[in-house]
């Protein structure tokens, strides 16, 4: 492996453990001369002498660089895997402190601290394109469902879609709130196992289009509907405008009634 490939690889890892573009480039010079004047660090970081003022108080209160007292005063760094260790040491503790503020946030938000903007009504279209976040608000959709959920997608989705959300259905299903679903008969390819316990429940059903689904979508009582708009589950459209929930209700009951049981 080429030396600019290490330097390269050296200058992403301390990025990653903290350190600005600059402040990286800089320790890794100064750990590879060794002891050096700022002229010399400045030569060899190719960054400008100024800067090096700037950058040199920042790395010392870090700890990956000593000032030896003379005149001109000389940098000492530690090695790179003293500094390493520094640095991880570091991010340790942040991702200490991180995780305790962010549960005294959670248990505000659990007290009413925080107005909770998710259930707000205002909106009308919001595109979610990152999985986690659909699969937190599909699920919050569902634990807030009062009466029906009614769900077309192929059954690789569908059986996606039941082994992310199992214990939430059954839940909803438990309290009394009814779900149909429509997919393709794909003659025994996918096998629906946690589908299949689900179909245990009276109150859920399950019809079969002898055709591919076209599209995956899914409505919450009638009011929220969620359709995805791409092969994949996300980027998905979320909405609670009236007529794009109605459109969507009037397409699904459509297919219900040309869907067939099995």
């Amino acid at each position: 492996m080429s030396a600019s490939v290490i330097d390269g690889d050296c200058l992403q890892i301390l990025q990653k453990l903290g350190l600005t573009p600059l402040q990286a480039k800089t320790y890794l010079a100064l750990a590879k001369i060794g002891v050096a004047n700022v002229t010399t660090i400045s030569k060899a970081s190719n960054i400008a002498r100024e800067e090096i003022y700037r950058i040199i108080p920042k790395l010392e209160e870090i700890g990956l660089v000593e000032k030896i007292i003379s005149r001109p005063s000389f940098c000492k760094p530690l090695s790179l895997k003293e500094g390493l260790s520094i640095l991880i040491e570091r991010r340790k503790t942040e991702n200490v402190k991180l995780q305790k503020r962010t549960k005294e946030i959670m248990q505000n938000l659990r007290k009413g601290c925080f107005k909770n903007t998710f259930q707000d009504e205002s909106w009308q279209f919001i595109i979610t394109s990152e999985q986690r976040l659909f699969l937190k608000r599909f699920d919050a959709f569902i634990q807030n469902a009062e009466g029906k959920m009614d769900v077309i997608t192929s059954p690789q989705v569908l059986e996606e879609m039941a082994f992310h959300h199992l214990r939430s259905v059954k839940d909803a299903l438990a309290r009394g709130v009814k779900m149909r679903a429509i997919t393709e008969d794909n003659k025994g390819e996918a096998i629906l196992r946690n589908v299949s316990a689900l179909k245990k429940n009276p109150s859920f059903r399950l019809k079969y289009l002898y055709a591919p689904v076209p599209a995956t979508m899914t409505i919450f009582d009638d009011k929220e509907a969620n359709l995805c708009i791409s092969k994949d589950i996300v980027p998905s459209l979320w909405s609670n405008n009236p007529e794009f929930v109605k459109l969507t209700t009037n397409y699904f009951n459509d297919l219900w009634n040309k869907a067939k049981m099995k």
